[in-house]
């Protein structure tokens, strides 16, 4: 590589991106369109690729390194692959953590308000509180699904709480480019980053297009369910990786 690629405003663009998305693609990191910008698909990409690959503190960014392990041309070291193995294994346990709070939020569809527009459910009986209920909902479906990260009455009620603790780190909470099934898709409709109440959250079910997803959502018209969603959703859209 002449250059390492990184996230820029505006996108790196060239051959050597759409040649690193190619192996990146190759290895199932990537999958996203070979359009040859270093978008953010991009970045996290080549960030999977190098936790895969067990490097001691994986980055964004693709550079000569990167290219020489993803083609063959080097190996990864003794400790490298061990760091990778264990790295595989965490990620296998996280990924049946979400799915099985997926499952558990796919029970919640329907879920009515009783009465009507009064945000009492099922859910803020659960929680503790009965009040918007859409943080309550996917955290009544995380806990009912075994996480440490979120606890009943407690942890979360309150999107802003959720976001802030996804940035810091914190409660196996992190920020995420490149949203799973089972993942938190946060809004912040004032574009305030989440400095006020005017935000929402749901769960990521599937993507559905290039900037296009399927979420599914508590306290929408009175219930839980599916959403047809778009990055042009909210002004700022956050994605929350799970992890315990």
């Amino acid at each position: 590589m002449k250059r390492t690629l990184i996230l820029t405003t505006p996108m790196m663009t060239g051959d050597d991106v759409v040649f690193a998305q190619r192996l990146l693609k190759r290895h199932g990191d990537y999958d996203g369109e070979l359009d040859g910008e270093f978008g953010i698909l991009s970045s996290q990409a080549c960030k999977d690729a190098q936790s895969r690959l067990g490097y001691a503190r994986p980055k964004r960014a693709f550079a000569t390194p990167l290219e020489k392990f993803l083609s063959g041309k080097a190996e990864p070291t003794a400790v490298m692959k061990k760091r990778g193995v264990q790295r595989a294994k965490e990620e296998a346990s996280h990924k049946r953590l979400r799915q099985r709070a997926l499952a558990e939020m796919k029970k919640l569809l329907g879920t009515p308000e009783d009465p009507p527009h009064s945000n009492h459910t099922i859910v803020g009986a659960f929680y503790g509180v009965q009040d918007e209920w859409c943080a309550m909902a996917v955290t009544m479906a995380y806990v009912k699904a075994g996480s440490t990260g979120f606890a009943r009455g407690s942890r979360w009620s309150y999107v802003p709480y959720i976001v802030s603790a996804a940035r810091a780190g914190e409660h196996g909470l992190g920020v995420t480019a490149d949203p799973h099934p089972g993942d938190l898709v946060c809004y912040d409709f004032d574009n305030s980053n989440f400095a006020t109440s005017h935000n929402h959250v749901g769960m990521y079910l599937e993507r559905t297009g290039p900037t296009t997803f399927r979420t599914i959502e508590g306290n929408v018209e009175d219930t839980c369910m599916e959403m047809p969603r778009s990055m042009s959703s909210a002004p700022r859209i956050v994605f929350v990786r799970v992890s315990k």
